[in-house]
């Protein structure tokens, strides 16, 4: 008995050596077994079944090692908030620029239809394309996938001026003489074209993106190493 125990005494020594677990409870294990040494051989198999972590190597994506080497610790994640912002800053503002400056291009006597919907148009079109294209512009830059759809794509469309013109039209703010049906079919009017119009520019938009998206599926697949993963990922997208 005595040498069956300090047979399995020595292996789990061996065990906890090549583990990645805790020191401190490492410590205490092998407290508890040189107490217990002296006991009954079945205490070696009880030290044989301490818990291990998995070996570095198998979850090396997901964790990495502290500076003692002792023990595994999640990867942390970190989130820069300084590109971000300065994205969105920079795009709202181009956004900005586009929409009150194609509003007054298409905005003159007697011009066919209000000029404000050729910004919303616009608008949808861009962000039918960037929702196409989003894995590829994840790829180069988060932020600039970001200042593209909610910077610039949301400044360039509106809601509120929209709204706006809606409300003149349904109650005839600029004081034209026709009756209440009318001002009720002007406003009707803007509403139908303005939705119209912004879904239809953003499904151009996406067929678009799917072009565009094919072309760089095709350029990575004729320009990269078959080793390389941006080709086998663009052999799975184009398959």
């Amino acid at each position: 008995m005595p040498i069956a125990s300090s047979a399995n005494y020595g292996i789990a020594n061996n065990a906890l050596e090549e583990s990645t677990i805790d020191p401190a409870f490492a410590s205490s294990a092998n407290e508890r077994t040189e107490t217990t040494s002296s006991d009954h051989g079945s205490i070696g198999a009880q030290v044989t079944e301490i818990p291990v972590e998995e070996p570095l190597g198998t979850i090396e994506e997901e964790y990495e090692e502290s500076p003692s080497g002792s023990r595994l610790h999640p990867r942390p994640v970190v989130l820069f908030i300084g590109p971000v912002i300065a994205s969105l800053v920079l795009f709202s503002m181009l956004g900005v620029l586009v929409r009150v400056h194609m509003t007054r291009l298409f905005t003159y006597h007697g011009a066919p239809i209000y000029g404000l919907i050729w910004a919303q148009m616009t608008g949808c079109l861009i962000m039918g394309i960037a929702t196409r294209i989003k894995g590829i512009l994840l790829r180069y830059s988060p932020a600039l996938n970001l200042g593209i759809t909610t910077g610039l794509c949301g400044s360039i469309t509106t809601f509120s001026s929209w709204q706006l013109l809606v409300y003149e039209e349904f109650f005839n703010t600029s004081a034209y003489t026709h009756s209440r049906f009318r001002n009720f079919l002007s406003g009707t009017s803007v509403l139908v074209t303005t939705v119209a119009c912004a879904v239809g520019a953003l499904r151009l938009g996406q067929i678009i993106g799917d072009e565009v998206r094919l072309a760089y599926i095709i350029y990575l697949r004729t320009t990269h190493d078959e080793r390389d993963p941006l080709y086998r990922i663009a052999t799975k997208l184009l398959d």
